[in-house]
């Protein structure tokens, strides 16, 4: 499997920099593998150890907030990460578009980790003002970087997009 790694250099003064110029950063996945195809399905071994390599790959980035749909693969993707960094998983609901209002609304200057669904995943970039295509989302090692540009003397919003991949185990 290969792996793309990157390094983020993350503090107080990056912190309130992006908070001045409204910098707001998404970083969405897709749930790491699951057990089988049941409605509710936990994480795989595999899937625990992609969950791990996640948490550690965040490690020194300052999350302000984790969302997560309400089911056990979601969860237990993003939980290690929210333990480790002390941070409150909070539940969505897929497809209202209300996670994007929530985003715009509450987390302007702040960082966020999102996990979501292979169906999932695609619509909400395309929300944020990016795209992909959804077949390509096929695998469990995407990790979106969404940065959001919109500087409180500005009415133009600028998004970019960064797609790493990461390992399922370190």
């Amino acid at each position: 499997m290969a792996a793309c790694f990157v390094t983020i250099a993350t503090g107080s003064p990056k912190d309130d920099a992006r908070q001045k110029t409204g910098q707001t950063v998404v970083y969405i996945v897709r749930h790491a593998e699951k057990t089988g195809e049941q409605a509710n399905a936990d994480l795989s071994e595999a899937g625990k150890s992609r969950a791990d390599v996640l948490k550690w790959m965040l490690r020194d980035i300052s999350l302000d907030a984790i969302y997560s749909t309400d089911t056990a693969r979601t969860r237990h993707t993003v939980e290690p990460t929210a333990k480790a960094k002390q941070v409150k998983l909070t539940l969505y609901t897929p497809h209202s578009g209300k996670l994007v209002q929530a985003i715009r609304r509450h987390h302007t200057g702040q960082s966020l980790l999102v996990c979501g669904h292979s169906n999932t995943v695609p619509e909400l970039l395309k929300s944020l003002g990016v795209g992909i295509k959804e077949h390509v989302l096929e695998g469990f090692d995407d990790l979106f970087i969404v940065t959001i540009d919109s500087p409180a003397d500005s009415t133009v919003r600028r998004v970019h997009l960064q797609r790493l991949h990461y390992p399922g185990s370190r």
